[in-house]
């Protein structure tokens, strides 16, 4: 579940049929259109690696995303945000970046868009890269060890910049090898987002990425260390016309457990996913049975301030906190994506994402 706002800002950008009045809501209606000339999901479908890191152009979506909780040398907290996502209008493909980083208090983004047409978006499988402008993830091998650049130096004011090396951090003990340096989503990789509706996408993760690396923030070059998540999903419808937003969490419960979860808001019946991911390859699946989800919102602010998340079969009930309410992204449509820390039975840090709220 992951990165549909730039769907939403794509749709208004290539089709120019809607004024920039528009409310958030409406244009959240767009993602239950249904077009036959795309393919759609199948539990059937097997994911291929390397196959699957690259475009997959007979569905309608796409993206390739990567959050970092960040600290500088002198413990300063930072968060980093890079996306890059794929749709089809008329069976032409547009590409479109989102870059952000903040700190607790201040947040800075920045927008690319490109058709690989146009040269300026370009694609490899193995090793994978993939560029578009002056921001590119490049490899050596698959996907990762990887170097990742991006940012915005349109004056000295917003100027801001990330140099980042990403590298797995999977235990490989002989006993345990993953089959795979992914996390399959779903059934599979086949991911449902409605509780009885034939809504899905293929979906993969890998939360365990370390990271270093250089950032120029506050006027000055600073180096940089922590953790990184990366998902990857495509499809080609992702809410059905009674679904109003969503609130997708990517949180760190310790060093070798991480807990995805999202809700997808309906005004008939909320649909709940998650996924506890383990360093050595394991993973356990939850359902919205498993999965308690309350938001707290303060009588001044459009978004959730704060959540409580229970699991009660594996002892986690934890509070969440936004940790800096900035972090809004407004590229045709706006949406928070920011970091966040949480504490009870587990202390750490993530990301939150939220829509819909307007």
């Amino acid at each position: 579940m992951k990165r549909l706002l730039v769907i939403l800002f794509s749709l208004i950008y290539l089709t120019a049929c809607e004024q920039s009045t528009m409310s958030n809501r409406h244009v959240l209606t767009r993602l239950a259109e249904q077009d036959d000339r795309y393919e759609r999901p199948k539990p059937e479908n097997l994911l291929l690696f390397p196959d699957a890191h690259s475009p997959q152009k007979n569905y309608r979506h796409e993206w390739w995303y990567l959050t970092a909780n960040l600290q500088t040398e002198d413990g300063q907290r930072l968060a980093a945000q890079w996306t890059l996502f794929r749709t089809s209008v008329a069976k032409r493909h547009w590409y479109f970046a989102h870059g952000a980083m903040a700190d607790t208090k201040q947040h800075m983004n920045a927008f690319r868009s490109g058709r690989e047409e146009f040269g300026n978006v370009t694609f490899t499988v193995n090793p994978f890269s993939a560029q578009i402008d002056d921001w590119a993830w490049r490899s050596l091998s698959g996907l990762l060890p990887a170097t990742l650049k991006f940012g915005d130096v349109q004056s000295p004011e917003v100027n801001w910049q990330a140099e980042l090396s990403l590298t797995s951090s999977m235990l490989k003990l002989p006993s345990i090898t993953p089959k795979l340096p992914f996390f399959l989503q779903g059934q599979q990789g086949f991911n449902r987002k409605h509780a009885s509706r034939n809504i899905a996408s293929h979906y993969y993760s890998q939360p365990f990425i370390d990271v270093s690396g250089r950032v120029f923030w506050q006027g000055k070059w600073q180096s940089v260390s922590g953790d990184a998540w990366f998902d990857r999903e495509w499809g080609s419808q992702f809410l059905a016309p009674d679904q109003q937003g969503w609130d997708w969490f990517s949180l760190r419960l310790d060093p070798n457990t991480a807990l995805m979860a999202y809700r997808i808001r309906s005004h008939r019946e909320d649909y709940i996913y998650g996924n506890l991911m383990y360093r050595n390859g394991r993973s356990r699946i939850l359902s919205g049975d498993d999965i308690k989800l309350i938001s707290i919102t303060n009588a001044d602010d459009t978004y959730p301030s704060t959540f409580k998340l229970i699991i009660a079969a594996d002892d986690v009930d934890i509070e969440i906190k936004i940790v800096n309410k900035k972090q809004i992204n407004q590229f045709g449509i706006e949406y928070f994506e920011g970091m966040a820390t949480f504490t009870g039975s587990h202390q750490g840090e993530g990301f939150v994402e939220m829509t819909g709220y307007r």
